[in-house]
């Protein structure tokens, strides 16, 4: 759970967010916190307000129209959730149905009081999931019960993973940030190769 939060968090920070954990993420006491989802906020400086036209599934390229949002982890460390998933999009939605029960959710995603006063105003309630199902019918009901939830937006994984790999530079050096010197590590070796951009998508 630790590197998944961390690789948030680096992502975020890399994009120009201020980031902040939650009390939820700082205060796991009780069994009810302990089941709550890792989170945090997330302040751009840069922008005025959440822009009101964005659509649910985010991407690296959306960012710059966030003002400020609480961001959950529904991840790979703090889940059911396993490579077999990816093979089926209704075993994805029903791990999101099995994942999100007893108000998991909305209750990791409350905004502090002191948070509150710090400039954060009218916030986003983002969540950060492992994968999405690819068919068009299954995405749907998937975006239309995670709405239900209350939440304004989804970012998978993967998008993040792969906006931190363009960003990892093996020359350069990333002191105390262990996922960019991982993902350099990565990349000198060979290991893996950075994401190709899709510059002449197929017409639909």
């Amino acid at each position: 759970m630790e590197m998944e939060r961390e690789l948030v968090e680096s992502y975020f920070e890399s994009n120009g967010f201020l980031v902040k954990g939650t009390e939820s993420q700082q205060d796991s006491v009780s069994s009810k916190k302990q089941n709550l989802l890792p989170s945090m906020a997330v302040l751009n400086p840069l922008a005025l307000e959440n822009d009101s036209n964005l659509g649910f599934r985010l991407f690296t390229s959306d960012l710059t129209k966030i003002r400020s949002a609480l961001v959950g982890l529904l991840g790979w460390d703090n889940t059911s959730f396993s490579n077999s998933h990816l093979a089926s999009d209704a075993r994805i939605l029903k791990y999101f149905k099995q994942e999100t029960k007893d108000e998991r959710v909305p209750e990791s995603l409350v905004m502090s009081p002191d948070l509150m006063g710090a400039g954060f105003g009218e916030f986003l309630r983002l969540l950060v999931v492992p994968a999405l199902p690819r068919s068009e019918g299954k995405l749907k009901e998937t975006f239309s019960f995670l709405k239900g939830l209350g939440l304004d937006g989804v970012l998978t994984m993967r998008s993040m993973l792969e906006n931190l790999l363009r960003q990892s530079l093996p020359s350069k050096s990333y002191r105390g940030k262990s996922i960019f010197q991982i993902l350099c590590l990565m990349k000198a070796y060979d290991l893996v190769k950075e994401p190709q951009l899709e510059m002449f998508p197929e017409a639909e």
